[in-house]
């Protein structure tokens, strides 16, 4: 009796406290829910999935899709679009430039449209603009020559300068040297074209024929070579020409360690193809031709390989043949040279006559660095050098300071800050072209530009006139660097040498060279910096 009465009052407890977690628990859950998805909501604002719109099109940084569309941004020959897209980037960079300074976290949308804007170049600037009007009106409107605005840059640099280079006297020790009757092979007939203001012609057939024998020839000799730091051979080919070979390290995405000085910087087998293109799409002809050939290590290098090098051949752990040679810096097992398995790319730069025949002569080169971790230059402390050099012999002959000059804005083109001197053809005395080989520690960083390299240009304030013509016409447009640069080095057996953001990096570099010249026609008269001569 006493289990019957008390069953109904707890089916009551239970009802109730059922009701109780209805009426309250039910709300707190839904109420918990509802700030849940509005805290996700709020976080993946800026999470990596984020989306950002630019001139009228969606992109998603996360997509390889997105990043190929960029570049459409900049209409092709339209400078009206390039002030259109620095407008529509000003705002993003005021925030980065404010909170950057600020020391506040900058957004993610942010910084990926500083780096787009960091890719696109646009190739406009007011300082610029103002030089280009004041050159316009320049010796009584005559500063541009009439055939300036209507030429690509193939045929003004073929124009500028072209009667001193075509009339200048070659090499004499050829004339000593008896022509065979029989067919002369293309490096014999180049090395004969050498001239006193020009390495080559860009216009020789032989040019083009020893760079195809360079990439295709087979390599009967090698020899380890003595000069430099880091690893390279001597090769004969199958019909006596010589070349200098460069093995390629590392991918093309990987950039130079920032962390390292100059002398630790790790040479790269592309740059030295790049300069040489570069250097003739620029019009300055001193670079040795260079071209990329892909060889088995195996059946092609190892047959020549001094024994030096043969010695440290290795079976790497993912099973690709590798190799380090014997040099001053990097020729150790963790710095070694890897095929794919056995396939590695090359870079193969043509040989200069021989010393028997073209003695050279080493010059200083008054920029260099201190190759040193605890001192700087002088011209890195001071900017008063150029007043003792330009007084100076050799570089008060009227010709060699502009050259260092031109080899100083070529250098910071690509970024090469290794110019630590230069050498000459004897026989051509003192009033000739610098030869600019050795460029592998150029196109290393791809967002990075080496300021210093331009410290002649701005301590002396002067530029050929012909130079500056040539990167005007750049800068004005149609035709880009970076697009130039691309379809000359389209053809390389390795290409693509140059990935995009390095190419990019040239239009960006010869905007900042433009600008430093615009600086020094602000405070001096443009025929005190501008330098008209014949070349």
């Amino acid at each position: 009796m006493f289990c019957k009465e008390e069953m109904p009052i707890s089916m009551k407890r239970v009802q109730r406290i059922g009701r109780t977690i209805v009426l309250v628990a039910l709300p707190m859950v839904v109420i918990f829910t509802l700030i849940n998805m509005y805290l996700l909501t709020f976080v993946h604002r800026g999470s990596s999935e984020t989306t950002f719109i630019l001139n009228e099109r969606v992109y998603n940084k996360n997509s390889d899709s997105s990043s190929k569309k960029l570049p459409e941004l900049r209409k092709k020959d339209s400078r009206d679009d390039n002030a259109m897209n620095l407008r529509q980037f000003d705002d993003a960079e005021k925030e980065l430039n404010k909170k950057s300074g600020d020391g506040d976290e900058v957004s993610p949308e942010v910084k990926d449209v500083k780096s787009a804007k960091d890719a696109l170049v646009v190739m406009k600037d007011e300082a610029v603009d103002r030089m280009v009007e004041k050159l316009k009106m320049a010796n009584n409107y005559s500063f541009f020559p009439s055939y300036f605005w209507n030429s690509s840059l193939h045929d003004l640099t073929r124009r500028l300068g072209a009667t001193a280079k075509h009339k200048a006297r070659t090499l004499p020790g050829y004339a000593q040297i008896k022509r065979f009757s029989g067919k002369m092979p293309a490096w014999k007939l180049f090395h004969r074209n050498i001239r006193q203001f020009s390495l080559y012609d860009p216009d020789d057939p032989n040019l083009y024929g020893m760079l195809i024998d360079m990439a295709t020839l087979p390599m009967i000799e090698g020899e380890e070579n003595d000069g430099g730091t880091q690893l390279k051979i001597n090769v004969r080919f199958s019909n006596e020409g010589r070349a200098v070979i460069k093995f390629m390290r590392y991918p093309r995405e990987v950039e130079a360690d920032e962390n390292r000085y100059i002398f630790d910087d790790l040479e790269r087998h592309i740059a030295e193809i790049a300069a040489f293109q570069l250097d003739k799409t620029l019009g300055f002809y001193r670079v040795p031709p260079t071209i990329g050939r892909r060889v088995n290590i195996t059946s092609e290098l190892e047959p020549i390989m001094p024994k030096s090098i043969k010695d440290t051949l290795f079976k790497s752990p993912a099973g690709n043949l590798c190799f380090y040679g014997e040099c001053d810096y990097y020729c150790d097992s963790a710095h070694a040279f890897c095929g794919h398995p056995d396939t590695i790319e090359i870079s193969v730069q043509s040989y200069l006559p021989s010393r028997n025949i073209a003695k050279r002569k080493s010059w200083y080169q008054p920029w260099r660095r201190s190759y040193s971790k605890y001192r700087k230059a002088y011209w890195e402390k001071n900017d008063d050098l150029c007043d003792t050099i330009r007084n100076e012999s050799p570089y008060n002959n009227g010709k060699l300071l502009l050259d260092m000059i031109d080899a100083h804005t070529f250098d910071f083109l690509s970024g090469n800050k290794d110019r630590h001197s230069f050498a000459t053809f004897k026989d051509f005395g003192n009033y000739t072209f610098p030869i600019m080989y050795d460029n592998g520690r150029g196109f290393g960083r791809q967002t990075y530009d080496a300021m210093s390299i331009l410290a002649p240009l701005r301590q002396c304030c002067l530029i050929r006139k012909s130079t500056l013509l040539k990167y005007v016409k750049l800068y004005v447009g149609p035709e880009r660097l970076s697009v130039l640069m691309e379809k000359a080095l389209g053809s390389d057996p390795i290409a693509p040498v140059l990935i995009k953001p390095h190419l990019n990096a040239l239009d960006r570099r010869l905007l900042k060279i433009l600008q430093a010249v615009a600086e020094c026609i602000e405070k001096f008269p443009v025929n005190k910096v501008v330098v008209s001569d014949r070349f």
